[in-house]
């Protein structure tokens, strides 16, 4: 399953995500991982997060991510909750017209693999597809 937070540049979303992954990691069973861009969060959110600052790998472009959270699930098949923060600029490709068809993809892997999914996306939500809309979760 798929959720998306959105909202513009300064709304809350960080601070959400932040609040979702601590929660997560609370629970005994959870196997987190969250992808950001830089390392922002190294300090704010629980040490049995798995933190991927995607700087350090030659990703670039929403195929190329999707390439690269499969392959997590391929060789950690027990993850339970994968966290993107700033999807834009985590896939390095800011767009809107390319992300439903990614977060299509990402959400067909999701139910597969049994795993939660959720990402920020700075942007207004009358400004996304209807069907990017479709995970936003309110």
């Amino acid at each position: 399953m798929i959720n998306a937070i959105v909202g513009h540049k300064g709304s809350g979303k960080t601070a959400r995500i932040v609040k979702e992954i601590t929660d997560a990691a609370s629970r005994s069973d959870s196997n987190i991982v969250c992808i950001e861009n830089g390392k922002r969060f190294d300090s704010i959110v629980p040490y049995t997060v798995r933190l991927i600052d995607i700087q350090e790998y030659p990703v670039s472009g929403f195929d190329e991510l999707f390439a690269f959270i499969a392959g997590m699930n391929a060789k950690d098949y027990d993850i339970s909750h994968i966290y993107i923060d700033s999807i834009y600029k985590v896939a390095k490709e800011e767009n809107p017209e390319a992300l439903a068809p990614f977060m299509g993809r990402l959400n067909g892997l999701a139910e597969k693999a049994h795993v939660n999914i959720t990402l920020t996306i700075s942007e207004e939500p009358d400004k996304l597809s209807d069907e990017v809309r479709s995970y936003i979760k309110y």
